[in-house]
């Protein structure tokens, strides 16, 4: 006869145990010469101890103690399946993933008994969480629902290091529309970033997905959640800096919008060549030679501590778009600051109105190069200074992508 045994127990480092008893209607004489409806199967769920969830850090287990199981079927509350398989030896079932920290999962087993009688057994189980102390925390870039410009990295900076990422990567996931090539780049243990091939093109959707709940991230470290961001691409704002010229053109999908006389840094303090992106900007900005790691020494001559408006940053090095008055007599004319890019105050401010995150900064005819920024990574010099091979090179999975549909 056919049973549905359901209890709700607690289960032991993910291994649930079913027994098949076998309880006979009469005594003594083969088994075989009982008649069908004298055979009684009673199922027993048998713990391990007496804990009321069970290990995410481990593929889920079932087991019986006797017959052959025939389908086990492992769903969550939220309907996402656990697929498994049942092993060599018939009375045994392994999933091929580690079940996902804090879901419930309902369990169904189908068994035959040693008569070919199948019987169906109903389980609960629970899956503990991720302890706080073990648990990978990050923050992502840009903001959500945010527009940006078209060199805007996807930056994921994690709080604790990542030592398997390639783990990590895997459950990375980056959606556009349209869909473009792009690649991971990791500037460290607790910095990945992702950028196209090309920049992206105005009026892309793009979504990221981080499907981390359960994936190990190092040594007693675990994705605890799974984390969501989508942002949208604006017009392609594009500033050409040309410090032979000392002028700077800004563009707005290919078509010139500005030119504007400009004054990059002096010989000494060469504006570095190369392509930035706009990381944050401020209505008003402090500057000092002793925060810049040029002098810190109010007698040298290069010592300065300013107020400067509409301070527009390009890197973590100290590059800034803003308005400079006191330099207004050389912009157009000559290269007289100590790095930054100038402009006169009303240029200052019609450029820092109009930009945002991920807009293009490019520098051209300088005297210095980014090198230097790039091997340490700095976040507005890092992702375009570089080959294509060797950005994909930073991927933990050593190869380019093409962004799923979104």
């Amino acid at each position: 006869m056919h049973r549905t045994h359901r209890s709700r127990r607690g289960l032991a480092a993910g291994c649930v145990s079913l027994a098949l008893a076998l309880t006979l209607a009469a005594c003594g004489g083969d088994d075989s010469e009982l008649p069908t409806h004298a055979r009684q199967v009673h199922a027993l769920t048998q713990l391990k101890d007496l804990d009321d969830t069970v290990d995410f850090s481990e593929p889920l287990s079932l087991e019986i103690s006797a017959g052959q199981i025939e389908s086990v079927e492992v769903v969550s509350t939220d309907g996402d399946r656990l697929e498994g398989q049942v092993n060599d030896d018939g009375r045994t079932w392994s999933s091929a993933n580690r079940p996902e920290p804090g879901a419930d999962y309902e369990i169904t087993v189908a068994a035959a008994d040693q008569f070919g009688e199948s019987h169906t057994f109903s389980d609960q189980v629970s899956v503990a969480e991720v302890p706080d102390g073990e648990r990978l925390t990050l923050a992502m870039l840009p903001s959500n629902e945010s527009e940006v410009g078209v060199g805007a990295p996807i930056v994921v900076q994690f709080d604790q290091p990542v030592t398997d990422r390639e783990a990590v990567e895997r459950h990375m996931h980056v959606s556009s529309d349209p869909q473009v090539v792009g690649s991971w780049h990791w500037v460290n243990d607790q910095e990945a970033r992702f950028r196209p091939k090309e920049y992206w093109p105005a009026g892309t959707q793009v979504a990221l997905d981080l499907d981390l709940n359960g994936v190990q991230a190092g040594e007693n470290l675990w994705g605890g959640r799974s984390y969501h961001l989508e942002f949208q691409v604006g017009s392609a704002q594009i500033a050409e800096v040309n410090a032979d010229t000392y002028r700077m053109d800004v563009k707005v999908d290919g078509e010139r919008e500005y030119r504007w006389n400009t004054s990059l840094g002096a010989p000494d303090f060469a504006t570095r060549n190369g392509t930035y992106v706009v990381l944050e900007k401020f209505e008003e900005r402090n500057m000092t030679s002793c925060n810049a790691n040029i002098t810190c020494d109010e007698s040298d001559p290069d010592y300065y501590d300013v107020d400067t408006d509409w301070a527009v940053r390009l890197s973590y090095s100290g590059t800034f778009v803003h308005s400079a008055p006191w330099s207004e007599e050389s912009q157009g004319e000559d290269n007289v600051s100590h790095g930054c890019i100038n402009l006169n105050d009303k240029n200052g401010e019609t450029f820092f109105n109009m930009v945002r995150y991920g807009d293009v900064v490019t520098v051209k005819n300088s005297t210095r190069d980014a090198n230097d920024l790039v091997q340490r990574g700095d976040p507005g010099m890092v992702d375009w200074n570089q080959s294509w091979k060797d950005y994909v090179a930073g991927s933990a999975l050593g190869e380019e992508i093409t962004t799923d549909e979104l």
